[in-house]
């Protein structure tokens, strides 16, 4: 692991295939949320877009807190600040951004723009509760890339300060248990 701008680039770029991975998801099982809300159409897919948006939040966010925690380590002589996945997360962002900017470059029959919007909509997919909170406009589809660098800046924080939230939260510790009693009752009906 090197410090270089390739490889900043590289790492930043996971965060972007991470967006693509979860816009993937959504395409592939937006047919279900079709079939299940043919009458309230818009509601499940906002419901469906919450649901990808948290996939994709927990994949950036694991991505950059490994991240983070592989350049803290003293033998890669980075010496990274902790906002560096702030970082990340912009430079995540700006293909994004410019695949979205083509929204304004193509010019289409008037029949033809509730399409062209609805690609804009697609194509923000993961994110698009939160557009739909903001505005209904089109620039509401471009301001909420800046979530993104957030929560690549918190997963790499997280990862900096070895914050982990199932160790806070005590998620694991009772299924670390869990095991121990149930060999013992195995054991126990055996015994019978």
């Amino acid at each position: 692991m090197d410090n270089k701008v390739w490889s900043q680039i590289k790492r930043a770029l996971r965060i972007t295939v991470d967006y693509f991975v979860a816009l993937i998801i959504f395409g592939v099982f937006s047919s279900i949320v079709f079939s299940l809300f043919k009458e309230n159409f818009e509601t499940g897919i906002t419901i469906f877009s919450v649901i990808v948006f948290l996939l994709m939040t927990a994949m950036m966010y694991s991505d950059m807190r490994d991240t983070a925690f592989r350049e803290k380590r003293p033998q890669y002589n980075i010496n990274p600040p902790p906002y560096k996945g702030f970082k990340y997360g912009f430079i995540a962002v700006l293909p994004i951004l410019l695949i979205q900017l083509v929204y304004y470059l193509v010019n289409v029959p008037a029949e033809l723009t509730t399409f062209k919007r609805r690609m804009l909509q697609a194509f923000t997919a993961p994110l698009y509760w939160l557009a739909k909170l903001i505005s209904h406009d089109e620039w509401s589809y471009h301001v909420v890339l800046l979530i993104i660098p957030v929560i690549a800046g918190l997963g790499y924080l997280a990862g900096f300060h070895n914050f982990y939230i199932t160790k806070k939260l005590k998620i694991f510790e009772k299924l670390k248990k869990q095991p121990q009693n149930a060999k013992k009752d195995v054991k126990a009906r055996y015994r019978k």
